[in-house]
């Protein structure tokens, strides 16, 4: 066992590899009752595509999701209400590239975390569980195809992406789930929930040695193979657009537009997608956020309400950049955008003042965050699978220089690959 100290923020971190390959963290927290765990698999809804041991695999887009709904249900019935039996609170979600269960106590602790590793590492299928499950998640896709926002946000990055599967909803289709069989779920979880391909994750007040302990005895006890050969196959995606512009109309009060910004992809370099992902967090903030001057004209102006939002996506495998407003006036909303984002990079716009401003701020609220145990959780999670540490946050953070911004600023926001999409009331 690994113990990392972070005396700067008063942290320590424990870091252990069992012997299966599983990667345990605990974030030692003292003082605090309640305790966090989230156990997580480097598997998400891009993952359909896929060799094991050299084999091609392509299964029904959707399944990762329709796995994380499965492994709560067992054959003596629903794992969620042994979780309150407990005294937990468990949940679990799926993103483009993983899956993560947690659960959240302040008691029971030893009982909750072996019943999280158990629902986690045996799965149940049967042909009657998975038909009925079907149903359920085909009910909660007919749900979000009647939802504006939904709808805007998958139109967009159609708009914007050829062929990676980002543009596919991580829930699937009715289509594609009604194709998944129990012997799709059994393998991608004997492929994607082996325990070299994932991670726990433990935040609060523990006696370190004990967990460990507890957790070594657990996984020593497991059936299971040698860790399979996983190699992803994601399909080529250039950086063009597939078309700038879309209208849609559905029964909505008013009128919403999204503008996508669609970005190149580098090498992969790890801290270089950090660094951008922040010196562009740090631009937009800068020019677009509340108490920009920009902000106010746009207001003053009728152009956007108080919805207005903006978001920088930076993943291994894609990255683009949204605005998204309710306004009356999408044309001219459009039309500003790209009227300031070109004026800015004419200009001295950026600057040092403005970037120690903006440091000092994301520093203050990362120092507060670390007060969640939730946020500890997650965020570590998050982290730890794109190559990075947050509590060497603050490092990268003043490792960032103006030029930085400036360069980011102007290599993402290219409007050549700039996608419009508005979503107005029915005429």
């Amino acid at each position: 066992m690994k113990r990392t100290d972070y005396p700067e923020i008063d942290e320590s971190v424990y870091q252990h590899q069992c012997a299966n390959g599983l990667d345990v963290f605990i974030v030692q927290k003292p003082g605090y009752s309640k305790k966090f765990v989230t156990y997580t698999t480097k598997y998400g809804s891009m993952d359909d595509h896929f060799k094991v041991d050299g084999e091609s695999y392509k299964v029904p887009e959707g399944i990762a999701h329709f796995l994380e709904h499965k492994m709560f249900e067992k054959e003596d019935g629903d794992v969620f209400n042994l979780f309150s039996k407990y005294g937990a609170n468990a949940n679990a979600f799926t993103s483009y590239d993983r899956t993560s269960y947690l659960f959240s106590t302040t008691e029971s602790f030893d009982k909750n975390l072996k019943l999280l590793m158990d629902m986690v590492e045996k799965p149940y299928f049967t042909k009657e569980t998975v038909e009925r499950e079907v149903g359920i998640i085909g009910e909660e896709i007919k749900m979000y195809q009647d939802n504006p926002g939904y709808k805007l946000y998958f139109e967009t990055l159609n708009q914007m992406y050829h062929n990676l599967p980002v543009k596919d909803d991580i829930a699937g289709t009715e289509a594609s789930i009604a194709e998944i069989t129990s012997d799709h779920l059994f393998l991608c979880h004997e492929t994607f929930y082996h325990p070299s391909n994932m991670v726990l994750i433990l935040v609060g007040k523990f006696d370190v040695d004990d967990v460990i302990t507890s957790i070594d005895l657990h996984q020593s006890e497991r059936d299971i193979p040698d860790a399979p050969k996983i190699e992803r196959i994601l399909p080529e995606e250039p950086r063009e657009i597939v078309k700038p512009r879309s209208v849609l109309e559905m029964d909505v009060e008013e009128t919403r537009v999204m503008l996508g910004f669609k970005h190149q992809q580098d090498s992969g370099n790890d801290m270089a997608r950090l660094k951008r992902d922040l010196s562009m967090m740090f631009a937009l903030d800068m020019v677009f956020g509340e108490q920009s001057e920009y902000y106010y004209e746009l207001m003053e102006k009728d152009l956007i309400d108080d919805s207005f939002n903006f978001s920088h996506i930076e993943e291994a495998a894609f990255s683009h950049l949204l605005f998204a407003s309710n306004t009356e006036a999408p044309e001219e909303f459009t039309e500003e955008i790209t009227s300031i984002i070109e004026t800015v990079k004419d200009s001295d716009f950026f600057t040092d003042e403005k970037l120690t401003v903006q440091k000092r701020e994301i520093i203050g609220d990362y120092l507060s965050s670390l007060n969640s145990p939730e946020y500890i959780a997650n965020q570590y999670t998050k982290y730890y699978l794109d190559g990075y540490d947050l509590y060497k946050l603050p490092e990268v953070i003043d490792s960032i220089e103006i030029d930085d911004v400036k360069q980011h600023f102007t290599d993402v926001l290219d409007t050549r690959y700039m996608v419009e999409c508005i979503l107005k009331p029915h005429d």
